[in-house]
């Protein structure tokens, strides 16, 4: 066999592994092995294509000032990070940010994401929800509807949005959904200024038969600086003793103790400028896709997720020492 056969055989065993490795990714017994021997494996990703929005809320993790605010991924950027994406082993993607569902690609992005057989999440206000855009939604294989509620009040709901009939509209756009038979869910926050809220919301997701996932205040945009809106360890407790045991609420930190689910543990980000974030709401990059693989992104903040490892509880962003000490460069 002579040099050149020899090229070519070699090549197609590299690229047999490579398919046989990226197959093992996706199988989660398999993925946690190659974890620990190094192996870069992602299992959820948050794609936040853009922060255009048609609402203008009070306590929008995205709201900085600065010229990469109006910055935002193409269709040919989010198709490759898909791709990166699922060669990583990855399984389902929340497109979310801004509002997603203002993009013209958006049922495209859905369709090729579910083309390789990846879950397709969308987080939405709910303002565009309506019987043909649901129909569009079921008909391009949307795995997941997420709409946010603030409130179940809607005077108090469309005030935070910053938008009349906001309400209205994401409560419609969830039986829309049910009707349509897409998987729906609530995703809503509990700050200082709305803290007793929840009870309501969790009312109102049991009348329209779906589930509440809660998160804590995110420190972000905003409320960036805005430590009087943090819950204290007494107020967190306080919910997980109330919502822990709940039929429908699940709060994102159910315990003290619970550690930061981005970071790379389970998912990361790629926000609307192309940088690679622990999550949406963090606004520290660890390289941007324009330059640098997301693999590689992920081994970066994989080290500070292990590092920061005593940051626990709440987001990452809300703790004083991921912001100063961090291995990352602050967006904005």
């Amino acid at each position: 066999m002579n040099k050149l056969c020899w090229r070519k055989f070699f090549k197609k065993i590299i690229t047999l592994l490579n398919s046989l490795i990226i197959k093992l990714k996706h199988n989660l017994v398999f993925a946690r092995i190659l974890r620990i021997f190094g192996v870069p494996v992602l299992y959820k990703i948050f794609i936040c294509p853009s922060h255009q929005c048609n609402a203008n809320c009070v306590h929008c993790y995205e709201k900085f000032i600065h010229e990469s605010f109006k910055k935002f991924l193409t269709t040919e950027q989010i198709r490759n990070i898909i791709d990166q994406f699922y060669q990583l082993g990855g399984s389902v993607i929340f497109f979310c940010s801004g509002e997603f569902l203002l993009r013209d690609d958006a049922l495209d992005l859905i369709r090729y994401a579910r083309s390789k057989n990846i879950n397709a999440n969308v987080v939405t206000n709910g303002l565009l929800l309506d019987e043909e855009k649901i129909k569009e939604l079921k008909n391009s294989g949307l795995s997941n509807l997420i709409v946010s509620i603030d409130s179940a009040e809607a005077a108090k709901h469309n005030e935070y949005r910053g938008v009349p009939g906001c309400f209205e509209k994401a409560v419609n756009g969830i039986r829309l959904a049910k009707k349509n038979d897409i998987n729906a869910e609530i995703w809503t926050y509990v700050t200082k200024t709305n803290f007793n809220g929840l009870a309501g919301i969790s009312k109102l997701g049991k009348e329209l038969g779906v589930n509440i996932f809660t998160f804590f205040p995110l420190l972000s945009g905003n409320l960036f600086n805005k430590f009087d809106e943090n819950l204290t360890y007494e107020d967190r407790e306080r919910f997980r003793k109330q919502y822990n045991h709940s039929s429908n609420v699940t709060l994102e930190f159910s315990s003290e103790k619970g550690p930061c689910r981005g970071g790379g543990l389970e998912h990361i980000s790629v926000m609307p400028s192309g940088d690679v974030t622990f999550c949406p709401p963090v606004p520290y990059s660890y390289g941007n896709i324009d330059k640098r693989l997301i693999k590689d992104c992920l081994k970066d903040i994989i080290k500070d997720h292990r590092r920061f490892s005593k940051c626990r509880g709440q987001c990452i962003v809300n703790f004083v020492e991921y912001r100063q000490n961090c291995n990352a460069e602050f967006m904005y």
